[in-house]
């Protein structure tokens, strides 16, 4: 998907590529095989369909730089930046910020263990990735955001009416579901979101471009 010189790639899951003016930034890349370098890759938590050390592996190179919370560097081989929610930095020249990411409804992905979400600056574009997250009381104070990669699937994250929610109280531009199509979540989850939304918010559904490991 391309937004003037924003070009976006879904690589399933949660995984993102994004490239612009010759940078290459991932997020959360999972049981990706290989891929243009990474100058820099985030990663919102710990959990290994999320923080996949052999994705990373494939598209680190040279100067790459990681960017994720404490919990993450356990799992890693590579050395990380640590942030954790309410932070912000410049890396690779790309302005990030953490922002909080947990379930309010579900056990899984407790407050207190630090996940992210992320927002950061891109060709003049501001990307929100929602990480593993419930819609939160956070996301009716994030500033606007042009494009928001919001998870659809339930069971571990919000479903996708409350991801319908999620978007109306963030207002972007373009929503992208996403936490589909892998682990938990068929297209159909993906298909209700946008219906939801139709002629409220742009909704674009991907296709993954990444070819799974065995």
């Amino acid at each position: 998907m391309r937004r003037d010189a924003l070009e976006i790639h879904w690589l399933g899951h949660d995984g993102f590529r994004l490239e612009c003016d010759e940078l290459t930034v991932y997020v959360d890349p999972f049981r990706v095989q290989a891929g243009p370098p990474a100058h820099l890759i985030l990663i919102t938590h710990e959990h290994y369909d999320h923080c996949d050390p052999t994705s990373v592996a494939a598209l680190a190179a040279e100067g790459t730089l990681i960017v994720a919370p404490r919990a993450c560097a356990r799992r890693l081989r590579q050395p990380i930046r640590v942030i954790a929610p309410g932070e912000t930095a410049i890396v690779a020249g790309v302005p990030v910020e953490a922002v909080p990411a947990y379930n309010v409804r579900r056990p899984f992905h407790p407050r207190e263990a630090g996940g992210v979400g992320y927002l950061l600056e891109l060709a003049g574009e501001r990307i929100y990735h929602a990480g593993d997250t419930d819609f939160i009381p956070e996301m009716q104070a994030l500033p606007p955001v042009d494009v928001a990669l919001l998870p659809v699937s339930g069971t571990y994250v919000m479903d996708a009416d409350e991801a319908v929610e999620a978007a109306r109280a963030i207002r972007p531009r373009c929503a992208i579901p996403m936490h589909w199509g892998a682990i938990v979540g068929t297209r159909a989850d993906a298909e209700r979101f946008a219906q939801r939304l139709r002629g409220e918010v742009e909704v674009a559904i991907l296709a993954p471009e990444a070819v799974a490991m065995a």
